[in-house]
C-alpha cells in the first residue's frame, strides 16, 4: 500500500502544531494591555482632577471660604495671609433651583492650620450656610465661624 507519510506530502502531527503556532498571533488587547491601562489610569485621573476643580470653583465653597476669610476669630487665630489648601472635599448636588453641600475645606495661614467644615443649602437659586465651623488640626479645636445674624436667619431643615 501506498503512504503518503513516507513521502512527506502529508506533514507530521508535530510539525502540524509548529505550522499553528507559527501562524498564530496574540490578540490585540493581549498585545496592548499596557496602552489600554494607561489610557484608563488617565481617564481616571483626569476626571479626579475635573472633581476637584468643579468642587474648588463651585458657588458653596466660595461662600463658604469667603464668610470664613471675613471672620475676625479665624483671622486671629491663622494669621494673615488665609490660604486655602488644594484639595476640598466633600459632596455637592445641585439643580438650577435648589442644592446641597457638605464640603471639607483645607485653610491654613502663618499661626496654624486646619479644616474649615460646611454644610450649605441652595434655595430658590440662592446659596445659604448652614454650618460652617474651623477645626484646629493640631489641637482639634473647633471654632464657629457663622456671623450671628446669620444664624438667626436660619430656617429649619428637612429632608
Amino acid at each position: 500500500m501506498f503512504d503518503l507519510r513516507e513521502y512527506n506530502l502529508i506533514p507530521k502531527e508535530s510539525e502540524m502544531e509548529i505550522v499553528a503556532t507559527k501562524n498564530s498571533r496574540p490578540g490585540w488587547l493581549r498585545v496592548h494591555w499596557k496602552l489600554v491601562l494607561a489610557v484608563w489610569i488617565g481617564l481616571a485621573l483626569c476626571g479626579a482632577i475635573v472633581a476637584f476643580v468643579l468642587m474648588t470653583n463651585s458657588d458653596a465653597a466660595k461662600l463658604a471660604i469667603v464668610t470664613a476669610k471675613s471672620n475676625p476669630a479665624l483671622s486671629q487665630r491663622l494669621g494673615q495671609p488665609i490660604t486655602t489648601g488644594w484639595f476640598i472635599s466633600g459632596k455637592i448636588e445641585v439643580t438650577p433651583a435648589s442644592g446641597h453641600a457638605e464640603l471639607a475645606i483645607p485653610v491654613s495661614g502663618p499661626k496654624a492650620h486646619g479644616t474649615i467644615y460646611s454644610e450649605s443649602r441652595k434655595r430658590a437659586g440662592v446659596w445659604q450656610l448652614v454650618f460652617l465651623e474651623f477645626v484646629d488640626k493640631d489641637g482639634g479645636e473647633r471654632l464657629d465661624l457663622l456671623p450671628a445674624d446669620t444664624k438667626d436667619k436660619q430656617m429649619p431643615l428637612t429632608q
